[in-house]
């Protein structure tokens, strides 16, 4: 029955998820929906039955996912049903799949060895599938979704507002565009305060000092150094220099171009006291012109139009740490911004929700930023991202979990929404955790050996085959449908998705394993020297384990031909896309176009990713000594352990109406190697594949 089940669900959910990708069915009314979803589900019926050979399953099980599908649809009644169907399907699925692997190993009667193998493998895997749900739950939550939660402005209310701009080691180029633009603010009573945080050469801050004073008495200019607490630490001390009658704060990054409205249309949703702050959408500029630029600007954009209405409707969202608003009593009434965490502003802006209060996300883009130019940029600010994510969970993890201790009051949905929000970077990790399983399983094929873990054979081939496809399939058409861009600039948006997969990956474990906050160095062009070098420099951890991917399932094909080999093969494939995506990435990045303003930026710490305090290359090494260690301990108990005597025992759990017993041929060449169950990377952004497509300012 298990078989059947998860099957079906899984069957269920591929053949979902390709009619929700068809233009307006995924809001399709009951008056088609409905049709559509049994249609949906008799097929997979239809299907799980000829796979298994078993007829009463194509009558049974589609009777079995209506009930399903109902019980989904009265918890989400502003959903279409056919989101209520690939949502439930896609959870049962993972469900008994998970049931079904984890009685494996008793069924095969492995040894206690085996058992204990199987059941961290069984972890991993739960893992994976929990964020590829909660990926779709997001994606579903705003494509199918009819009601929206909105909060109205009060045009009439304009209270005094402070502008705060920190830089650290910024061209005066950058800043005059973005100083220049908020002299223009349309709105009567604020301030704009530039807060320079760390700047050792005079030659670089004083001249910003004198063009804040060449502004007017709008602006007011701080310098800090030394000053400890990072982006924090200064706008702390800044917030303490603000007059009294200074009610709401804004922040806005360095490279910002702010539109003259912003506050004026912002500021009214403050005049509800239960809002503590309000967010506009990241936007960018300058990217038209390269597909790698709009690639990450796509990749920047998902956040902001899938992930934060998502957890707006559960008044869950982060403060961004920019073009952003913040009221200042509630602020200070937390401590202020925490300095011992990278990210400062999703780390604040859950203490605020834990005090009652509302997060305001307004998706109209009122400023544009500049994207790092460079791939070693990217990483940098991406290592911040992820580090910051791993802190908060260090931190708040009692807060997040639903049946602990509580001190600060949050919904379920809110918990939720920030523990995926920190666990998602946990996706990056299993990917190379899942590679080098992928790699030692390829090894074992080649040499007819079997790993101390549970195997799977025949139908069940299928699940993390359907997993892996249909997860792809939805990022994809999610960033489509998102940022209605074309199919070539969606798959450059999966791939810097993927591209960062090995940095996410040391900043997680950093996280895991130290208190202190520190930045990645990655090696940095030099003005006019070789182009080539860098970009190889700075993806060579993720060339050689895509190198290592591609050569195995090559290697592995031939030495022993088989369907289930080709499986492995085909997700072995999949991983050596993933971390090849870095050298594309650093390629990519080479050879976009420097104009007299992009030579300039290159110099901004927004771009670098440079910050003042200086890091150790501690961090970087301590994944690989890992991957190393580990990869050494299984390599070494494969080839020292005995070639098998015979075929491996095979027992397929009970089926509907028979109890089958299958066994793979004792004869042939050689013995036909079986798949090692291994699902798919968490691959909807989610992405992350890792596509964690989630965002937060740079500290």
């Amino acid at each position: 029955m298990l078989l059947e089940l998860v099957l079906f669900f899984t069957l269920a959910a591929a053949v979902t998820t390709a009619a929700v990708m068809v233009p307006g069915l995924v809001r399709a009314n009951a008056w088609a929906g409905i049709p559509l979803a049994l249609a949906s589900l008799i097929g997979a019926g239809w299907l799980t039955g000829l796979i298994v050979h078993d007829p009463v399953a194509a009558t049974i099980l589609p009777l079995f996912g209506v009930g399903v599908v109902v019980e989904t649809r009265r918890h989400l009644p502003q959903w279409s049903f056919l989101a209520a169907e690939l949502l439930s399907a896609l959870l049962v699925a993972s469900v008994v799949y998970l049931i079904y692997a984890g009685a494996q190993p008793f069924v095969d009667r492995l040894s206690l060895l085996g058992i204990a193998g199987s059941f961290v493998l069984l972890l991993l895997e739960a893992s994976a599938l929990a964020l590829s749900v909660y990926y779709l739950f997001e994606i579903l939550d705003v494509f199918s979704r009819r009601t929206r939660i909105a909060h109205r402005a009060e045009s009439s209310y304009q209270p005094p507002v402070a502008i705060q701009v920190p830089c650290y080691n910024e061209p005066i180029e950058v800043l005059r565009e973005t100083l220049t633009a908020l002299s223009h603010i349309d709105y009567p009573n604020v301030v704009v305060q530039v807060v320079d945080n760390n700047t050792k050469d005079p030659q670089v801050w004083r001249p910003l000092e004198v063009l804040c004073a060449e502004l007017g008495s709008r602006f007011q200019f701080i310098h800090l150094d030394p000053w400890p607490g990072y982006k924090a630490g200064a706008l702390n001390e800044a917030t303490r220099r603000l007059p009294a009658h200074v009610t709401i704060l804004g922040i806005v990054d360095a490279d910002y171009i702010v539109r003259p409205g912003f506050l004026k249309e912002m500021v009214g949703h403050f005049a509800d006291d239960r809002v503590a702050f309000v967010q506009t959408p990241q936007n960018y500029r300058d990217w038209k012109d390269s597909g790698y630029l709009r690639g990450l600007f796509y990749s920047y954009l998902y956040f902001f139009d899938v992930t934060m209405p998502a957890r707006a409707n559960r008044n869950a969202i982060i403060f961004a740490g920019t073009m952003g608003l913040i009221r200042r009593s509630v602020l200070e009434g937390i401590g202020g911004w925490e300095e011992s965490v990278i990210t400062v502003d999703a780390e604040a802006s859950l203490r605020m929700l834990g005090l009652g209060s509302v997060g305001v996300f307004e998706p109209t883009a009122w400023g544009e930023g500049l994207m790092p130019l460079s791939f070693d940029g990217l990483k940098k600010q991406r290592f911040r991202w992820a580090l910051g994510g791993i802190q908060i969970l260090r931190r708040q993890w009692r807060e997040l979990l639903p049946f602990t201790r509580h001190r600060l009051h949050l919904s379920w949905g809110q918990r939720l929404h920030y523990l995926f929000g920190s666990v998602h970077w946990f996706g990056d990790l299993l990917t190379v955790g899942f590679t080098l399983l992928l790699l030692v399983t390829a090894v074992a094929a080649t040499i007819h050996h079997r790993l101390p873990v549970r195997e799977l054979t025949g139908p069940i081939l299928i699940v993390p085959l359907a997993f892996l496809v249909t997860g792809v399939l939805r990022g994809l058409w999610a960033l489509r449908r998102a940022e209605r861009c074309s199919w070539g600039d969606a798959l450059r948006a999966l791939g810097i998705w993927f591209a960062l997969s090995w940095v996410v990956t040391l900043a997680v474990v950093r996280g895991l394993l130290s208190r202190q906050a520190a930045f990645l160095r990655t090696p940095k062009q030099k003005a006019g020297g070789n182009r080539l070098w860098p970009a190889v420099r700075s993806s060579a951890v993720e060339s050689t384990l895509a190198l290592f991917a591609l050569v195995g399932a090559i290697v592995m094909l031939l030495a022993a031909p088989a369907i289930p080999t080709a499986i492995l093969a085909l997700m072995l494939l999949f991983e050596a896309w993933i971390f090849g995506s870095a050298p594309w990435a650093s390629f990519a990045a080479e050879g976009i176009q420097l104009t007299p303003f992009r030579r300039i930026y290159g110099r901004s710490a927004q771009n670098t990713g440079e910050r003042p305090d200086v890091s150790t290359r501690a961090a970087a090494l301590i994944p690989g000594a890992l991957a190393l260690v580990v990869t050494g301990v299984l390599a070494y108990g494969l080839l020292n352990a005995p070639p098998e005597s015979g075929p491996p025992r095979q027992a397929d759990l009970p089926t509907i109406g028979t109890i089958t017993q299958r066994q793979l041929p004792a004869t042939g060449p050689a013995p036909t190697p079986t798949i090692t169950s291994t699902p798919t990377p968490a691959s909807t952004p989610s992405p992350s594949p890792t596509p964690s497509p989630s965002a937060s300012s740079s500290p």
